[in-house]
């Protein structure tokens, strides 16, 4: 079976296993990994529609291995997509300014205030923040590649290049929303999210904690879809 959209979020192994604490937090403590070897080799190539595109979650000290996988499946990157993370209620401390305003018993100069606190709202205080020897994620990338033709299979062009959004509970987990934009991009063409730990409606979902492919290897299930 072919492909014209991909998206994968490789479990990509990492040397440092946060250990600072008591807590386990790596990625190893989550789901299994794999070495960047065995996620270059994954023989994406036999699913993939000769026109299509590709969306590769990557962790920036990872940019290298994620180009690699691009190249060896025989993508071009062309662009990024990026997804800030914001604080859960991203604007509560705005509000509750305003709030403290709005409660003053003195209204004479109330548009004035109002506006000084916008004026002095910094729109980096929305922004959560993870780890990072030097500095402090908060944002995550994915590379955009493509192959073929795939301008054909574009329906909408409107879409962004970024996503700002809530970070998400569950480790490395992503959020919907990039594949509700490829969704309004490109229609009803065929669609496939590669490590998927949930299935979605109108996509082909593969992976170790899927509910359709639980605990099959994901060398397996491409095994299987490329001889459809």
């Amino acid at each position: 079976m072919k492909f014209s959209c991909i998206v994968a979020d490789p479990p990509y192994h990492f040397s440092d296993r946060l250990l600072q604490s008591s807590t386990k937090r790596g990625a190893e403590s989550q789901y299994a990994v794999m070495t960047d070897q065995d996620i270059i080799n994954l023989d994406i190539k036999s699913i993939c529609a000769d026109d299509s595109i590709l969306a590769l979650w990557v962790p920036g000290s990872k940019l290298d291995i994620g180009l690699a996988c691009a190249e060896n499946w025989g993508f071009k990157i062309t662009q990024t997509w990026i997804w800030v993370k914001t604080k859960q209620s991203p604007f509560e401390d705005l509000k509750k300014s305003i709030t403290k305003i709005i409660k003053k018993e003195k209204k004479d100069d109330f548009g004035k205030l109002i506006y000084d606190v916008i004026d002095g709202f910094r729109l980096g205080d929305i922004l959560n923040f993870f780890m990072g020897h030097c500095f402090r994620q908060t944002h995550e990338l994915c590379l955009i590649g493509v192959r073929g033709k795939y301008t054909l299979l574009l329906e909408n062009r409107s879409q962004r290049s970024v996503y700002v959004g809530p970070a998400l509970e569950k480790h490395s987990q992503k959020p919907e929303e990039l594949q509700d934009r490829l969704d309004i991009m490109l229609g009803s063409v065929p669609k496939i999210e590669i490590f998927a730990r949930r299935d979605r409606p109108g996509w082909t979902c593969v992976g170790l904690q899927c509910p359709s492919t639980m605990d099959e290897d994901i060398r397996d299930s491409i095994k299987k879809l490329s001889v459809l």
